[in-house]
């Protein structure tokens, strides 16, 4: 059955400073468990899972870039805060001005993903609009990256909102590709499709996204998690009450 995360960008930077309070909030809001950046370094993972254990959530999953995959050592540390944790996918994105870097990173994603499926965690490339861009020598990101890596060792995150901002048409774009990915971002808002550059991000329901039409497909991969997330809120906006807000639209509008 799908679960229903967060991801706690939408908390700044109290995700941080008051991480037990956060989470209170993402429980009260209804989810099942929340993304988190990469806190290997920062902070224990018994401590850690213990947090999430005191808030009745799950670790949904960490987030880092790929450039932070190059060291297969310190993607083994990870492996194993994260296994303590309970937390099964690590999302890592990038961003690269020609084909080159993107097959360097998808050589990247590889090598790590062989090593982070070994321990049981699903490496998943995470995607923002630029990915769509073309790159100087035609053809873009993305299509390098769905070309060159892996199926067996890398998945992806697709963010429905970064899809659309990029030009993409989002369910052609999940018809041919959704099934390299288990775990997807829900993030809505407004776009500039010409120049594909994002304007602003909403709660759930309140953007451009075509979210309803997109679930439709997305269901149909029966995908670990679904996580909303919203960069920022409106000026003035309580990040509790726009996380509410897009939970309670996941349920009773997408019927996560």
């Amino acid at each position: 059955m799908t679960k229903l995360g967060i991801q706690l960008i939408i908390f700044g930077k109290r995700g941080g400073d008051d991480l037990p309070g956060v989470l209170a909030d993402v429980k009260n809001a209804g989810y099942d468990g929340a993304e988190v950046g990469n806190p290997t370094t920062s902070t224990g993972a018994y401590d850690y899972k213990q947090l999430f254990d005191d808030a009745g959530l799950v670790c949904a999953g960490y987030h880092t870039g790929v450039s932070a995959l190059t060291d297969l050592d310190h993607v083994r540390e990870t492996a194993a805060h994260m296994n303590i944790v309970g937390a099964k996918h690590l999302m890592a994105g990038g961003k690269w001005p020609d084909a080159a870097g993107y097959e360097e990173a998808a050589e990247t994603l590889n090598a790590a993903g062989e090593v982070l499926a070994s321990e049981g965690i699903s490496v998943c490339y995470h995607n923002h609009n630029w990915e769509f861009f073309t790159l100087p020598e035609g053809g873009t990101g993305m299509e390098i990256l769905l070309r060159n890596t892996d199926p067996a060792a890398v998945k992806f995150c697709f963010d429905l909102y970064w899809i659309a901002c990029g030009g993409e048409d989002l369910v052609s774009f999940l018809q041919t590709h959704g099934h390299r990915s288990d775990y997807f971002h829900y993030k809505d808002g407004t776009f500039d499709l010409a120049e594909q550059k994002p304007l602003t991000f909403t709660e759930l329901g309140n953007g451009q996204v075509k979210l309803i039409e997109a679930t439709k497909l997305v269901k149909t991969f029966s995908p670990v998690w679904v996580t909303t997330e919203q960069d920022r809120v409106a000026e003035g906006g309580d990040p509790a009450t726009s996380a509410k807000l897009s939970a309670d639209y996941a349920k009773t509008v997408l019927g996560f």
